[in-house]
């Protein structure tokens, strides 16, 4: 009878613990329903905006920064080879007097590729090394990505969100170079 009790007492644990998880990862979802957008910036083809729970009181200045996440490139080391890497030279967000609690960032063909946790920090800044060389895609034949000069092309999201739940996300488009077999 122990044996029974402890196994159904073990396997509630382990589904509680599943959905906990699962609750977590939707949690780190900025942009969701219910939020609104505090400030937005625009340019070319790459936007960055913050976003605030909806009803939240929010000053004249958000306290969450926008991302930081210059030169998104995609290259290929091996011309000979199908693959390419996306890298930013760094990712960087800080929040005052918050804590920056996560920054993900998402390549659209792929999904996550990168999860980033602050622990009691105001600022979360992620150099390109962390990357290794970078996020594996193919680079795709001429004229693929809609550039009749370069390879495929790449939608990315960045999103930060800190301790009272105001986010921050950034939008763009990196062309990798072509495969030419």
């Amino acid at each position: 009878m122990r044996k029974v009790l402890f196994s159904v007492l073990v396997s509630v644990l382990l589904i509680a613990a599943t959905l906990g998880i699962f609750g977590i990862a939707r949690g780190q979802i900025s942009g969701a329903s219910g939020d609104r957008e505090v400030a937005s910036e625009k340019e070319g083809s790459n936007i960055r905006t913050i976003y605030a729970p909806e009803g939240a009181a929010v000053g004249e200045a958000p306290e969450i920064s926008f991302i930081d996440s210059p030169t998104a490139t995609c290259y290929q080391p091996d011309s000979t080879q199908d693959t390419c890497f996306i890298n930013w030279y760094y990712q960087s967000v800080s929040a005052s007097p918050n804590y920056m609690i996560a920054m993900t960032t998402t390549i659209n063909s792929i999904g996550i590729v990168a999860y980033s946790q602050g622990f009691f920090q105001t600022s979360m800044y992620v150099p390109y090394d962390m990357a290794d060389r970078g996020y594996k895609v193919a680079c795709g034949p001429l004229g693929a990505g809609g550039h009749p000069a370069l390879g495929n092309a790449y939608a990315w999201t960045i999103r930060a969100r800190d301790s009272s739940n105001l986010k921050s996300a950034n939008y763009g488009t990196v062309y990798c170079p072509a495969y030419l077999p």
